[in-house]
């Protein structure tokens, strides 16, 4: 019965780790599209904030299918009030840059910076990937501030953290 019991395990490990690289894949996206054309990245964003929390709350309905229903729609509300937040904050800083408080390159740095505090902080109900895309992005933050030259780098970056979750999975497995 052990084997029985890490099947299940292993392949929804393995489906978080395809989705955490498919939300990796839409993120590097959207530094290229920053990169390129600032004014058009904020609709990316805004995009990238729905995609993820469209499968940070189909994640959660799946992590919660054993538990009751009062639990389940308690962990939604949750995270449709703290994904709302999110746009909320993104709605703000479009207010900021039509007010000509905020230049488009600035702007499309607090939406990143945005996306992964949320991510990061959903985690906790979305799964441990979460974690890691959060982190991610903060740091793609970083280095697009302080590096003109930073897709290179970033990818660098990404492949070192897809390397971790693949890692973080194998060893997660291999315990259960």
């Amino acid at each position: 019965t052990g084997q029985g019991t890490s099947v299940p395990v292993a392949r929804a490990g393995q489906a978080n780790l395809v989705t955490f690289m498919f939300l990796l894949v839409l993120a590097i996206i959207g530094v290229g599209i920053t990169d390129y054309s600032p004014a058009d990245a904020h609709r990316y964003w805004l995009f990238m904030i729905l995609i993820c929390a469209a499968v940070a709350l189909f994640g959660a309905a799946r992590h919660d299918k054993g538990a009751g229903t009062r639990k389940h729609l308690r962990r939604v509300r949750v995270q449709l009030l703290h994904w709302s937040a999110c746009v909320v904050a993104v709605i703000i800083t479009y207010a900021l840059i039509h007010n000509g408080r905020l230049n488009n390159a600035d702007a499309g740095l607090v939406i990143l910076l945005l996306l992964s505090l949320t991510v990061f902080l959903d985690g906790a109900n979305a799964g441990r990937h979460f974690y890691l895309l959060g982190l991610l992005l903060g740091l793609t933050t970083l280095v697009m501030a302080y590096f003109e030259e930073f897709i290179w780098i970033i990818l660098i970056i990404s492949v070192c953290f897809i390397l971790i979750a693949i890692y973080w999975d194998r060893s997660n497995a291999r315990r259960e």
